[in-house]
C-alpha cells in the first residue's frame, strides 16, 4: 500500500489551553481578549506574540499552537505546546523501535541547560503508535528546572510523523500538564489524502 500525505490534522485541547493555528495569530489575540482584560490581557497577548515568534523562527511544520493558561483570573501561561508534522526521511518513516531508539539517543537539554533526567516509553494514541520522551533539565544561570514532553505519533498509512511537543518550567504543575497532554493526545486526528 502506498503511503499518503496527511491532508488534515486536528486536535482539541481542554479549555485551559489557549489555542490557535500559526497562520492566524489574530485568533489567539481575540481569544485572549475574551479571557482577560487590562494588564492581564497585555501580558497574555505578549506571551502569544513571543511564542508565535519562536514558532515561526524555530519550529517548522507547526500545525497548531497553544499556551496552558489554567488560572481563570490571570491566565498566566504556564506551558507551551505545538502539534506539528515532520516529513519522512528519503528511506521512509522509522518504525516504532527506531523511533524509540532515536528518542532515547537524541534526548538533550535545552540550550544553556544541564540534563537532569530523560525518559522514553512506547505509547498508543487514537492517531497511531507513539513514543513519549520526557526531558528534565536545569538552566545553568537561573537553576530553574524545565520539562519538555515530546510525543512522536506514527499514524498508519503515511510516512509522516506527528510531534506533540510541550514545555514548562513550572515544576508544581508538571503532573497536571502531563495529564492534560495525555488528554490532548487522545484528541489528535489525522485524515490522509486519497491515494
Amino acid at each position: 500500500m502506498k503511503a499518503c500525505p496527511i491532508q488534515t490534522l486536528t486536535w482539541n485541547p481542554p479549555g485551559t489551553w489557549l489555542c490557535w493555528p500559526p497562520t492566524d495569530v489574530r485568533a489567539a489575540r481575540s481569544e485572549a481578549a475574551s479571557l482577560v482584560s487590562g494588564t492581564y490581557l497585555l501580558a497574555l497577548t505578549a506571551a502569544v506574540d513571543a511564542f508565535q515568534e519562536i514558532i515561526e523562527r524555530e519550529i517548522p511544520g507547526t500545525a497548531a499552537a497553544a499556551l496552558w493558561v489554567p488560572d481563570e483570573t490571570t491566565r498566566e501561561p504556564l506551558a507551551t505546546a505545538v502539534l506539528r508534522v515532520t516529513s519522512a526521511d528519503p528511506g521512509g518513516r522509522w518504525s516504532l523501535k527506531e523511533t524509540l531508539d532515536f528518542a532515547h539517543s537524541s534526548a538533550s537539554p535545552m540550550r544553556g541547560a544541564k540534563l537532569l533526567n530523560a525518559e522514553v516509553a512506547p505509547a498508543r494514541t487514537v492517531a497511531g503508535d507513539a513514543v513519549l520522551r520526557t526531558v528534565d533539565s536545569v538552566r545553568r544561570v537561573t537553576r530553574r528546572v524545565s520539562r519538555e514532553w515530546t510525543l512522536y505519533i506514527l499514524p498508519p498509512g503515511t510516512d509522516e510523523t506527528l510531534l506533540l511537543q510541550a514545555q514548562s518550567s513550572h515544576v508544581a504543575f508538571f503532573d497536571e500538564i502531563t495529564e492534560s497532554l495525555a488528554d490532548i493526545a487522545r484528541t489528535v486526528a489525522v485524515t490522509l489524502e486519497s491515494p
